[in-house]
């Protein structure tokens, strides 16, 4: 199904699509922005259930999760956005399985336009110590955000609920987090490319 992917063809940005799409629900505008990450979205799913078919239902589910959550939630950037909800749908299906779960870091699937996202999964010997280094450096909030988050799986809205914050402050300190690690990485030397 999700084997051979063709571009999708639109002079529109993603945030023209996303914003028509809230304005009038038309699933066609939805469906035409999803369409340009659906190599991105197969390759996270295929990352986590290491099975072709189950890869293929995670990203229908995750196109049917979008339709509700693209009307109610802040997008800002919907590439980074559309990685983290693909991620987190993973994460969620395989611990509703009971199914144990390994995920290797790959720098293609963690870079996501001006953010990256850091993962520990297979961190080679110099870049471990200076993330250490680096989440030292956050503030509090954003270093608490990113360990919850990252470390420990836990979703924006158990964050902001554990956190009594709401989830727009709990995703802007994730995306500032992100942004300081890549920053302090960099002048480390050690950030990926």
């Amino acid at each position: 199904m999700f084997r051979i992917f063709r571009k999708a063809v639109s002079d529109q940005s993603d945030e023209e699509l996303l914003a028509l799409y809230r304005s009038g629900g038309d699933m066609e505008l939805l469906g035409r922005l999803y369409e340009r990450y659906v190599e991105l979205v197969y390759g996270v799913c295929l990352k986590y259930f290491k099975n072709e078919t189950e890869a293929e239902d995670a990203v229908m589910a995750i196109f049917e999760e979008i339709v509700e959550k693209c009307k109610t939630q802040e997008v800002r950037q919907f590439r980074p956005w559309l990685y983290v909800t693909a991620k987190n749908h993973c994460l969620m299906a395989l611990r509703k399985a009971g199914r144990n779960f390994t995920v290797s870091s790959d720098p293609a699937l963690m870079q996501s336009g001006e953010f990256w996202h850091p993962d520990t999964g297979e961190a080679d010997e110099q870049t471990l110590p200076a993330l250490g280094k680096c989440m030292e450096q956050l503030p509090p909030q954003q270093k608490l955000c990113i360990d919850l988050f990252y470390l420990q799986g836990k979703s924006y809205k158990d964050i902001a609920a554990a956190q009594g914050e709401e989830v727009g402050k709990v995703r802007s300190n994730i995306q500032n987090g992100r942004r300081n690690l890549k920053m302090c990485l960099e002048k480390a030397g050690v950030a990926p490319e």
